[in-house]
């Protein structure tokens, strides 16, 4: 009998999950479909079931559930799905004719707006057939739990060649699933484990009063995340409550043109995509029907940001993230001071405390394991933002699904509660791509943000 621990970090996802505020994460890829499909021109299921069953071996968790501890004395594990049935996790759709772009973000918004079932690992793909140009889309689902966008991007590059002709994988062992920890002794198990925990607190106290440095440095840090959360930024009009369902738009850039602006103006590429971001989100509130008076100063990002170093790749799942919260100048006309002011702040801040003050707090969270779910979820609603922006590096090189070249590809983060917009940006070959959620009912307009993104990197070209 054997489970895998869940660290602190990818509990939170689990803990502040609801019915109607999912926390999985996604993409939308599109395929050159030929390859994809069989001798009478239909997608060939079979062969991509056999093909991701082939590669689940280099991706353990992809065939693992989780499994809560009795009385939830405890985080969750992980333990092998005895039942693991690969025609769940890999599913066919179509899409109706003329299988347009307006009809492949629908479908993508419906798919996403529904959460995974925790009973069956939490991960599930989409192949759509009908897409215009005789490609074969893509929708991936996968649980925040499981990790971090850089992880997922590691996921699916377990899942992909970088060539279109590559060796045949090597055959496998079957696979056997391990029977799953006994709940009693899951429990025993939780209990000694906080034992432990609760002795590195008291060492760490000891420890304190020989040199209190390190704890004053943590307090410190904890103090500054505390006092920025209690300055809540003004509402945005899609701060509010969320519903069940979602629109998502995309948009794409050349990254040619994201690094002549990078190198123009001594800037990173996040920065660039967070001024383009402020820029649109101008002109985006301004041209709405009920546009204010006046924009605010500016709008709050929290922006995610990765602790791995470069050597933590390949099968390394999990979430090794913390966060700045960066103000999005929208009140300032000119583009190429709102990258001046991002730059500024971002070069301040990821260095800062805050990012460490952020990451304590989660932390801390996790000691008290009945408390523990009901107290992230209050923090998770306090930390004081109108938006989240997150921007993934992707493979800078083509890649292949069983000979299928990846044309485009767009991620997916979910909203938040009283949060009801993110931007995600992924890069990938030649090109950045965006894909922008929305809540449903309040974001009816979501398309033009995402005409707006484009629009604005050309301002910033030109700036």
């Amino acid at each position: 009998m054997a489970h895998d621990a869940m660290t602190a970090a990818d509990a939170v996802f689990l803990r502040i999950e609801t019915l109607h505020e999912p926390q999985h994460v996604g993409s939308l890829s599109l395929f050159a479909g030929d390859a994809l499909r069989n001798d009478t021109g239909a997608i060939d299921l079979d062969a991509l079931r056999a093909h991701v069953g082939r590669r689940l071996d280099r991706v353990p968790r992809l065939r693992q559930r989780v499994m809560e501890v009795p009385f939830g004395q405890g985080r969750p594990v992980w333990v092998d799905d005895v039942g693991f049935d690969i025609e769940y996790h890999v599913r066919l759709t179509s899409l109706p004719r003329p299988g347009g772009n307006d009809q492949l973000l629908d479908l993508m918004s419906r798919v996403q707006a529904i959460a995974l079932d925790r009973a069956r690992p939490l991960w599930e793909m989409w192949f759509v057939d009908g897409v215009a140009d005789d490609r074969v889309g893509l929708i991936i689902k996968t649980h925040h739990a499981l990790g971090d966008g850089i992880a997922n991007v590691d996921l699916a590059m377990a899942l992909v060649d970088l060539e279109p002709d590559p060796a045949p994988d090597v055959p496998a062992d079957p696979w056997q699933p391990r029977s799953a920890t006994a709940p009693r002794d899951l429990l025993t198990a939780s209990m000694a484990d906080q034992a432990r925990r609760s002795f590195s607190i008291a060492r760490a106290a000891a420890d304190a009063v020989r040199d209190p440095r390190p704890l004053i440095g943590t307090a410190t840090s904890i103090v500054r995340t505390v006092r920025d959360f209690v300055v809540k930024p003004a509402p945005a009009p899609w701060n509010r409550d969320v519903g069940a369902q979602r629109r998502w738009v995309s948009a794409r850039v050349p990254l040619e043109t994201v690094r002549t602006i990078r190198e123009g103006h001594d800037a990173t590429i996040n920065d660039v995509v967070l001024a383009a971001c402020s820029g649109a989100l101008r002109r985006f509130l301004s041209e709405r029907v009920d546009a204010p008076p006046s924009l605010p100063a500016s709008l709050k990002a929290m922006v995610p940001v990765s602790l791995r170093s470069d050597d933590e790749h390949g099968d390394t799942l999990g979430n090794r993230i913390s966060l700045i919260l960066v103000d999005l100048p929208i009140s300032e006309p000119d583009p190429a001071v709102r990258l001046e002011r991002v730059h500024t702040q971002t070069s301040e801040l990821k260095g800062s405390v805050m990012v460490d003050g952020a990451q304590t707090i989660l932390e801390l969270a996790d000691t008290i394991p009945r408390l523990a779910p009901m107290v992230t979820r209050f923090v998770s609603r306090q930390i004081p933002m109108n938006l989240v922006v997150t921007n993934v590096p992707g493979p800078p090189i083509p890649l292949y699904l069983r000979g299928a070249p990846l044309v485009e590809t767009y991620p997916y983060v979910e909203v938040l509660d009283n949060e009801g917009l993110t931007i995600a940006v992924v890069s990938y070959a030649d090109t950045l791509f965006f894909g922008i959620t929305g809540d449903r009912d309040v974001m009816h307009d979501i398309a033009d943000l995402a005409t707006a993104i484009a629009v604005e990197f050309d301002e910033l070209a030109a700036s």
